[in-house]
């Protein structure tokens, strides 16, 4: 079992890298990327905290006919969510996230059903698509926990992804919601320092980041690791 499922890896990495289309996973500016967890593993990206936006951007180094779905399913929907952009009421699609590149006759439609969140991406070489970004998606974490979103090539599969990307995610350190992490929250951490039975007030406003109860040094370390970081 543990080759086959090595040999379904080596298959699915080897159709990324020699192929067509590709994604890439960048911060809410579209073009700070969002570093890999370890280089060597595709893919898993580092932690980000719940509330972070990010954008993950399909791109072609070719312009042949392609159709596909980033989608999320099952449990993963309970960490995190994708949406696209400036839905238009005449193609009935999201306009706003095919790209030029795309061609004029793209197309990014919602496929919802019950335990599934997706959209559905098409591009016709006669429309005008060519080599480029076609389309970008919104990513957001909205839990504590570990979202796996998937990338469908429909010429390869419609039943199983080619591969996923892998979203860890911890909790905020904006704890002001003003989508950045400075000093106005280092003020709120400060109001719970060395405070205890956190778990009885919230984890005291998330400022006990390892809940193990205390305001602590613990915390202040997990806290200055976003030191400055954006999360939108």
């Amino acid at each position: 079992m543990k080759k086959l499922i090595l040999f379904v890896i080596f298959l699915n990495i080897t159709s990324v890298l020699k192929g067509e289309v590709s994604v890439r996973v960048c911060l809410a500016d579209g073009n700070t990327p969002l570093e890999l967890a370890d280089p060597n593993i595709p893919f898993v990206y580092r932690d980000i905290m719940v509330g972070t936006r990010l954008t993950i951007i399909v791109s072609s180094d070719a312009n042949g006919y392609w159709d596909g779905d980033l989608a999320i399913s099952g449990e993963d929907l309970e960490y995190g969510m994708i949406s696209a952009i400036d839905f238009n009421e005449t193609t009935y699609d999201w306009a706003g996230s095919h790209l030029p590149a795309a061609g004029d006759m793209a197309r990014v439609w919602d496929w919802v059903e019950p335990g599934f969140l997706g959209f559905y991406l098409t591009v016709d070489p006669d429309a005008g698509a060519a080599p480029g970004d076609w389309f970008i998606i919104d990513y957001t974490a909205t839990n504590i926990g570990t979202c796996n979103v998937a990338l469908y090539d429909h010429a390869v599969s419609w039943e199983d992804p080619i591969y996923f990307l892998t979203f860890s995610h911890v909790p905020t350190r904006d704890f002001n919601n003003d989508a950045k992490v400075d000093f106005a929250d280092f003020a709120v951490f400060a109001s719970y320092w060395q405070l205890t039975d956190c778990s009885d007030t919230g984890w005291c406003s998330g400022t006990d980041l390892n809940m193990d109860g205390n305001v602590d040094w613990n915390d202040l370390l997990l806290f200055t690791e976003y030191w400055l970081e954006s999360t939108q």
